[in-house]
């Protein structure tokens, strides 16, 4: 990124502001989470408040969106270059969910993975 990039984003910034407490995310932590020649996905922290927000800026202006997530930039990171899940994929779910219930399965994990750790 280079200098006037960074002028860039810095001013857009300014005139974003906090979906929380209101406060501009000029000076706000940010971390590129992609990058495109057109466009730039970042994660922001609000200096004021500490909530997360999705940004994206491009050349034609941005946006700001609230993180509805768990997930912290990391993670987030790392399920980025992850395949989506398929429709079969989805069917099969349905089809399981179907015949037992999520805490079972979830149960049956735990268990598998206790058994395993014991090994």
């Amino acid at each position: 990124m280079d200098m006037l990039e960074k002028d860039y984003i810095k001013e857009y910034l300014q005139k974003t502001f906090c979906y929380k407490c209101g406060t501009s995310l000029g000076s706000a932590k940010l971390e590129t989470i992609a990058e495109a020649p057109v466009a730039l996905i970042a994660h922001a922290v609000c200096p004021k408040c500490q909530a997360e927000s999705m940004v994206t800026i491009t050349s034609a202006g941005g946006g700001a969106s609230p993180m509805l997530s768990d997930l912290n930039v990391t993670e987030f990171k790392k399920f980025m270059g992850v395949k989506s899940v398929t429709h079969d994929e989805l069917l099969d779910l349905h089809k399981v969910l179907k015949r037992k219930s999520l805490w079972s399965l979830l149960v049956k994990k735990e268990k598998s993975l206790e058994k395993k750790q014991k090994i």
